[in-house]
């Protein structure tokens, strides 16, 4: 998923000063957006098999948080403002649960069934760019961000191995 954002539509900061050559300054971030399922940290995976069935239920009040996983930590804010707008509205610094939620799944013959609760969030690549009056572009920071959503639940597969 693409979500690179116009540079007019993303102004944080600018004086609207105009240069000789014409050119406004002005600071703007572009946003690129995958999906990434963010385990909570509470809860296991499970696994069970060969065969047969794997049922789970998930209560806790625990919650699953963003992460920067490159750039700076004070980008936080304004890169979710962003993506909140051009990427997801569903996106969110902290998801917090306390519903129950239950899931049942027959494993096939032969392999091993496995689950994990995850918030359904994006991993969001930016970059903060600043147009200078004389039309040239500046790169002032960059990173990327794991976000989760209020969208949850279960991330099931299956493989030949016990292991994870």
């Amino acid at each position: 998923m693409l979500a690179a954002v116009a540079a007019s539509a993303v102004v944080v900061t600018g004086g609207g000063q105009t240069a000789s050559a014409g050119c406004e300054f002005y600071v703007y971030y572009e946003l690129k957006a995958t999906s990434v399922a963010m385990r909570w940290p509470s809860i296991p995976i499970f696994t069970n098999g060969k065969g047969g069935t794997l049922s789970v239920s998930k209560q806790t009040n625990k919650a699953v948080s963003y992460g920067v996983v490159a750039g700076a930590e004070s980008e936080v804010g304004a890169v979710l403002a962003k993506a909140k707008v051009s990427i997801s509205a569903n996106l969110t610094k902290t998801n917090s649960s306390t519903v129950i939620n239950g899931f049942s799944h027959t494993i096939r013959p032969a392999y091993y069934g496995h689950v994990k609760y995850v918030s359904d969030g994006k991993r969001v690549s930016w970059v903060k760019k600043r147009q200078n009056g004389n039309c040239t572009y500046t790169t002032i920071g960059s990173g990327v961000i794991n976000f989760p959503s209020i969208s949850e639940g279960w991330d099931y597969w299956e493989s030949k191995s016990r292991a994870v």
